[in-house]
């Protein structure tokens, strides 16, 4: 039986000496005396490599922190199947990944960093661990750690107080860049045209696929207080990518009845154009529900595979027999139709601003190149605040 309070009081404890040594302006100086280059070197291989490595860092967290509270465990032997070993993935799933989503959101992997299949062999984590975690460093620095405190006596809380205090200095200067995001107030006007080419630069850049998401988000956070459909309705928060599979729903964006009942769903797809297989899988997966209707967009160009007229016929027939509509577009033709109805554009600027950046404190798939390029862009398009005040 796994005690929870008392992990959950000791990586309480660890963190707070970390950000003790953050605040004062010591984090540097309690790594130099309580680790050596090698350690120190070690997890900073950890944390340069966080938004990758999620599972890596969840599962050093658990071990570092298992060692503590039991410093006779052998934290190598991290299964029950393993002789004298413990379950290392039921501690991560309990204790370990709830804690690191609510201090750590932003690195913090879905579940479990034992749900990787790297990690989860039946095998000690001894140097000759045969997982193969993909970036040779980070499995390096991994092993070493757990060699270091099990066969060196390293200290295994001096370890895990220098991983926090890297990850915390890693935070404060991410939270630096989303800081520089600007409000726009007294902004000059801007057209729909504008903001859809502002959208489409933004969107261009590699690794996207959640911009869009947060775009229509953004749209649906003001047309819910302002068009009467709306009304009695309620907006889902935005799922991060940390939500649990068996809570994911019907699609990126839901509107629910009062009652709890899905009305209207947005599901966005990335590169990949709409079919008639991909109507159908909606239709089986929305059958018999409350939803009235379901939006399928994508930023594929062309926007549809297939014959467009059988697609559509198909549509047709769904409204008749089921009195469903499921409506297939193109995001940027959509951002288009809907921002008609936002009466004032600014207030979509700004909200999607707000967006981005709790998105990038929460989740990983919000770069700091993406809060870069879209400052960029705001500035380019002179859509500055008269006093310079920052986006806090």
């Amino acid at each position: 039986m796994i005690n929870k309070q008392k992990f959950k009081s000791l990586l309480d404890d660890v963190l707070i000496k970390a950000e003790q040594h953050c605040k004062s302006g010591s984090g540097e100086e309690f790594l130099v005396k309580n680790l050596s280059k090698d350690q120190i070197n070690y997890i900073k291989t950890i944390t340069d490599n966080l938004e990758s490595q999620k599972s890596v860092f969840a599962v050093i967290v658990t071990s570092l922190i298992k060692k503590i509270e039991d410093p006779n465990q052998d934290i190598r032997l991290h299964r029950k199947d393993i002789e004298k070993g413990y379950s290392g993935r039921s501690l991560d799933t309990k204790v370990v990944t709830p804690w690191l989503k609510e201090h750590f959101p932003r690195f913090a992997p879905k579940q479990s960093g034992w749900l990787t299949r790297s990690l989860e062999q039946p095998h000690a984590f001894t140097r000759n661990f045969p997982g193969k975690i993909r970036n040779k460093k980070v499995k390096e620095a991994f092993l070493s750690i757990l060699d270091d405190v099990e066969t060196k006596k390293a200290s295994a809380e001096n370890y895990l107080i220098g991983l926090f205090i890297l990850v915390l200095n890693k935070i404060a200067k991410e939270t630096d860049t989303t800081e520089r995001l600007i409000k726009v107030e007294n902004a000059k006007s801007i057209t729909i045209a504008q903001i859809l080419k502002m959208l489409e630069e933004h969107f261009s850049i590699s690794q996207s696929s959640r911009l869009p998401v947060i775009a229509i988000y953004s749209i649906y956070q003001i047309l819910s207080k302002n068009v009467e459909i709306y009304k009695d309705k309620k907006l889902q928060p935005l799922k991060s990518h940390t939500t649990s599979d068996r809570h994911m729903g019907y699609g990126d964006i839901e509107v629910y009845y009062s009652d709890e009942k899905p009305f209207e769903i947005v599901e966005i797809k990335h590169k990949i154009p709409i079919d008639l297989t991909t109507i159908r899988d909606v239709l089986k997966k929305i059958q018999g529900t409350t939803i009235k209707r379901y939006f399928i967009l994508t930023t594929a160009e062309p926007n549809f595979e297939g014959d467009e007229k059988e697609i559509f016929d198909f549509l047709n027939s769904v409204k008749h027999v089921y009195n469903i509509d499921i409506i297939p577009n193109g995001i940027l033709p959509s951002l288009k139709y809907y921002l008609r109805f936002i009466p004032n554009l600014i207030e979509f600027v700004n909200k999607y601003t707000e967006n981005l950046k709790r998105e990038f404190e929460q989740a990983t798939d919000i770069k700091k190149t993406h809060i870069e390029k879209w400052k960029e862009i705001i500035m380019r398009y002179g859509l500055m605040q008269t006093d310079n005040h920052l986006w806090l």
